[in-house]
């Protein structure tokens, strides 16, 4: 994988401090600690780690340790609970398994990729460089194919940035319902804001990450330590600020950011994760309690789910749906499947309507998305380039098809007119060889193969 796209995925959960450029490069000192390299394969998540490693995993736990996507980071991925404040948001009652329906013949799918040449489905999944865990291919409701080469089915693993998604979703629901204006500014929903730069940026620049405000995560800003990123992440776990050794909150920080001098809000795309969590502010706002409350009552109670979703918090208790959120990986695919024509399959009601659907996938602007680091990475997933991004959604391409990465390796891809969700779980670092991920192309290549063109 290239350089800027590496710093840039490495950088879109980074929570903890980095080097001065007058240090160490940060990745390689942080590669020299106890438990970030890569030594053991992943289906050693599936057993018990003993008490040494995980004391080991407690003792050394920050984000950028975890960010190395070594040994410790098969640990924290599926046990995130363990190491930071955590909502419970809980399915409906009704417990109901998606219907098995495996077509075996997938697994001769080919793809090319770029370190190993052409591979079969079932060859990708199994190799040790692509550090895959869980993969899971949904068509018209049913269990077409998957794979648990690093966990079991009923583990909990981490979504990363793809839970950007159910932040972008509820807040097209309140566009629907009337409750938002995409057009009006943000800090007419969000008055904590008031006074600062964003009064500019709207709420559709927010969605779209295009608010011409200096807090892009880019390799640059992810190794200066007294970045708006670095900040950022560093209050949402909890840690100091580099240059002062004061605890922030995630809103001062947001309160403190700046304009990007001759650019406009709407004009470039720009990754932000502060982007989604002053998205979940006005939410909670809106609708007058927390996230994981709004959440659980607009859409998981009313999923036929295996467990509850977990949600971390920061330690103020702000929910971090920019990306720590886990589930099972069949209850990852339940989310994607309510936008489907199956929905039936997951839930007794619709939860997610077309007029929701239809304004995210319309809602994107493919000149601000051009010649991004994103539309260059969806390049690099799917052997094809996507539309734009939408509404916290990655990628956009033509026939509807909407997708979303994560931190590590994580993926989500829902492609309604075929009636089709893929999801992959793993724990794959963006160093030594590793990094490359062509799960999204197994998942469209599938959809296609399955809906026959």
């Amino acid at each position: 994988m290239k350089t800027q796209a590496l710093a840039l995925i490495i950088g879109s959960m980074l929570y903890g401090q980095v080097s001065t450029a007058t240090e160490e490069n940060p990745v390689a000192a942080a590669l020299k600690a106890e438990g970030a390299q890569v030594t053991l394969p992943v289906e050693a998540a599936k057993n018990s780690f003993s008490n040494q490693f995980v004391d080991a995993a407690r003792d050394g736990f920050n984000n950028f340790h975890w960010q190395m996507g070594g040994d410790h980071s098969l640990y924290y991925n599926m046990h995130m609970s363990e190491f930071m404040p955590t909502a419970v948001v809980s399915p409906s009652y009704d417990y109901q398994p998606l219907t098995k329906n495996l077509k075996p013949e997938l697994a001769k799918l080919t793809v090319h990729t770029e370190t190993k040449g052409e591979m079969t489905m079932e060859d990708y999944l199994s190799a040790p460089q692509f550090r895959t865990q869980g993969f899971m291919l949904i068509h018209k409701g049913e269990i077409v194919y998957e794979s648990y080469p690093g966990m079991k089915p009923t583990d909990r693993h981490i979504w990363a940035s793809a839970a950007k998604t159910t932040v972008g979703t509820v807040v097209a629901m309140l566009v629907e319902e009337g409750k938002v204006d995409p057009n009006q500014k943000i800090t007419e929903y969000l008055p904590e804001l008031k006074g600062t730069v964003w009064n500019d940026v709207t709420v559709l620049n927010v969605l779209n990450h295009a608010t011409a405000l200096d807090n892009e995560e880019t390799g640059e800003s992810i190794m200066n330590p007294d970045s708006p990123v670095v900040r950022f992440f560093a209050s949402a776990f909890g840690s100091p600020r580099y240059s002062t050794g004061q605890k922030e909150s995630w809103l001062e920080v947001a309160r403190d950011t700046q304009k990007i001098e001759g650019d406009k809000p709407g004009k470039q795309f720009r990754y932000a994760s502060m982007n989604t969590i002053v998205l979940t502010q006005m939410v909670e706002n809106i609708e007058g309690t927390t996230w994981a409350k709004v959440f659980e009552d607009r859409v998981w109670s009313k999923v036929k789910a295996r467990q509850p979703m977990l949600i971390n918090q920061t330690p103020d208790g702000m929910a971090i749906a920019v990306g720590l959120v886990s589930t099972t990986l069949e209850d990852m695919a339940r989310w994607g499947t309510l936008f489907t024509p199956s929905w039936k399959a997951v839930s007794d009601q619709p939860i997610i309507s077309q007029a929701v659907i239809e304004r995210i996938q319309a809602s994107g602007d493919h000149n601000a998305y051009a010649g991004t680091t994103k539309e260059e990475s969806s390049v690099h997933a799917f052997n094809e380039a996507a539309q734009y991004n939408s509404y916290q959604f990655d990628y956009i391409f033509k026939d509807g098809a909407m997708a979303k990465s994560g931190n590590l390796g994580q993926f989500l891809y829902i492609d309604p007119k075929r009636d089709f969700v893929g999801v992959v779980y793993s724990t794959n670092p963006y160093h030594s060889g590793f990094g490359e991920n062509k799960a999204p192309a197994l998942m469209r290549s599938a959809a296609k193969q399955l809906a026959g063109n």
